[in-house]
């Protein structure tokens, strides 16, 4: 019996270990009128903005900006979203020097996005892919993260989750020769 008990509290614990992070809340979802945009594209893909009041075209995007493909359904974006936290909390992000801006895909309702972003504590502009338009550009899988400099040139790409912050603020540095 003591075996049992023993077993059941190491299993308690280790699944603690892995556990998506838990959010205090206070997120908002601003407008996209924030993200810069420049001239019309031969290419266009309009995206709905999150708050539900405008859209953007996706090739119209200027940089310097950091673009991350996420879904609320997504264990690997839930565990790297407080790292994105960090970041739009930085110097460079909250000046504008760098944009930050969410793309949300693949949720089962409406309500799915906003809540998350709402729980979370998200605070910078997303769009919405309710039509799985951005599986060309960026792939099927989630989390994607790009970072497109300010000549529209995409820099550096992250396939999958950022396993901490660091990992995160490095390829940023780098893409942006910035010090965070």
């Amino acid at each position: 019996m003591k075996r049992i008990s023993i077993l059941f509290i190491c299993t308690l614990l280790l699944s603690g270990c892995t556990s998506t992070p838990k959010f205090e809340g206070n997120g908002v979802i601003p407008g996209c009128d924030e993200i810069r945009v420049g001239v019309a594209s031969d290419n266009k893909l309009e995206l709905p903005c999150l708050d539900g009041a405008s859209f953007v075209d996706f090739h119209q995007i200027k940089g310097p900006i950091v673009i991350n493909i996420w879904g609320s359904w997504c264990e690997g974006c839930r565990q790297e979203m407080p790292y994105f936290i960090d970041l739009y909390a930085t110097k460079s992000f909250k000046s504008g020097q760098i944009q930050l801006l969410g793309i949300d895909v693949e949720e089962n309702s409406t309500t799915s996005g906003p809540d998350y972003i709402k729980q979370s504590g998200m605070s910078w502009p997303h769009l919405n892919d309710v039509n799985d338009q951005t599986k060309a550009i960026f792939g099927p899988g989630v989390p994607v993260t790009w970072f497109i400099n300010s000549q529209g040139v995409v820099v550096e790409k992250h396939i999958g989750a950022y396993q901490n912050k660091q990992q995160l603020f490095d390829q940023v540095e780098k893409a942006f020769g910035i010090t965070l």
